[in-house]
């Protein structure tokens, strides 16, 4: 059974576009904030008509949010043809950290010190050394929402395996993630357990 709370953030027209398209694709991407900060951003930008917005954001306990119906899209990606056909996840994490050589603690992109008790994820890639991790129940509430909306939509229940960018990313159907489409893309991190979350996903 899966629990999906629809009223706490939930957005308006003004940030999603109200038309139905098929649905071969769910992307998955971060938040770069904490404590459901990215929530306010989104209300607030482009005077409240911010729309490069995710359907979904699944934060560090593992609840699950909807911002607006699925069925309906967002310029998440910003990719024509692309994102009329997807269905987006956000989920809550820091993402890329610097160390402070001082005192040892580790400090996001906008300056604030990482609080969290999890062990930081080393690994260089995209420029960054330093992750922020994603919690167990995170990875739980993401198969169990992408299973439910491979079933609810017809998407194929199959994960594409890594974080990096690949050509036959437009033609793929199935779970995958914001990297997957260029290069410039860090979300989902290193710290993701890519191998885990496919198995999971694709297990009969």
């Amino acid at each position: 059974m899966i629990k999906i709370n629809n009223k706490t953030y939930n957005l308006g027209v003004n940030n999603y576009l109200k038309r139905h398209h098929s649905k071969h694709k769910i992307v998955i991407g971060g938040t770069f904030s904490e404590n459901m900060n990215h929530f306010s951003g989104w209300k607030t930008r482009h005077g409240g008509n911010f729309k490069r917005i995710s359907a979904y954001t699944i934060d560090i306990y593992g609840n699950i949010y909807q911002h607006y119906p699925p069925e309906f899209y967002s310029k998440y990606l910003d990719i024509a043809g692309i994102d009329e056909h997807i269905i987006t996840i956000s989920i809550e994490n820091e993402g890329w950290l610097t160390k402070d050589i001082d005192d040892s603690r580790y400090i996001n992109y906008i300056g604030n010190i990482y609080n969290r008790k999890d062990v930081i994820v080393e690994k260089r890639w995209r420029d960054q050394i330093f992750w922020a991790p994603y919690t167990k129940e995170q990875l739980s509430s993401t198969v169990k929402l992408c299973k439910y909306l491979c079933g609810t939509f017809g998407i194929p229940k199959q994960a594409v395996g890594h974080n990096t960018k690949f050509d036959g990313i437009r033609e793929f159907k199935g779970v995958v993630y914001k990297s997957n489409f260029h290069k410039h893309f860090s979300d989902l991190s290193p710290a993701w357990d890519y191998t885990t979350f496919k198995q999971q996903l694709e297990i009969n």
